[in-house]
């Protein structure tokens, strides 16, 4: 039985994780034999949007081509994983309403940690110029208040994230458990093995509920 296709959205500042993160899910997706692309915000700009600047309409146009590229991908049945910061809420209100399978993975970092990690040199030279149009600076990043996932990627290793995550579209049932190998599964904070307590399970099986996964 073919399974619908589906869309992670990766949201989070510049130098978050999205794209190391995104790539790593589309990665294990593939070994698992869910069919899925990868869609990296900066380059569905250069390509979709080449006319597009920095203002809070050119940015909700450029996330709102994204999001039509990743619906054409799910309408044919392949997955698609989407990095790109959509730093608004009513422009990630929108993408859910244009994506029947919507999943909002937060990737929340402290912003010192956020300078210190960034090799391209994007914080350093935005506060150079006064930080005006770049996200996190001059132009807010509206948190999500209720995303399906909300990775901890300041204290996080990509791969216990990547577990957060995998465990989540299992429950969903919109990716088959790995057959071969485990999933990365980070420990909890008890020291426990699986990715969520018991308590956080029942947590996301009622939300999986809500939201008609279930």
């Amino acid at each position: 039985m073919t399974r619908p296709g589906f869309t992670v959205w990766l949201t989070g500042p510049p130098c978050s994780g999205k794209t190391t993160l995104g790539l790593m899910l589309r990665e294990e997706l593939a070994r698992r034999g869910v069919g899925a692309a990868h869609l990296e915000g900066s380059q569905v700009r250069a390509s979709l949007g080449p006319e597009l600047g920095f203002s809070r309409q050119d940015r909700h146009t450029a996330n709102l081509r994204a999001a039509w590229v990743a619906g054409q991908l799910n309408q044919a049945g392949a997955a698609c994983v989407v990095s790109a910061i959509a730093p608004f809420a009513d422009t990630r209100r929108e993408l859910r309403a244009a994506l029947g399978q919507y999943v909002e993975v937060f990737l929340d970092c402290p912003l010192e940690q956020l300078v210190n990690r960034d090799r391209r040199g994007l914080y350093a030279r935005a506060l150079a110029a006064g930080g005006t149009d770049f996200t996190g600076l001059g132009s807010p990043y509206e948190a999500p208040e209720d995303p399906e996932m909300h990775c901890l990627t300041g204290r996080e290793t990509p791969e216990e994230s990547l577990g957060k995550i995998l465990a989540y579209l299992e429950l969903a049932r919109l990716v088959p458990p790995a057959a071969s190998q485990a999933a990365p599964q980070p420990a909890d904070e008890r020291g426990g093995e699986g990715a969520y307590s018991a308590e956080e399970e029942a947590a996301l099986t009622a939300r999986l509920k809500d939201l008609g996964y279930l």
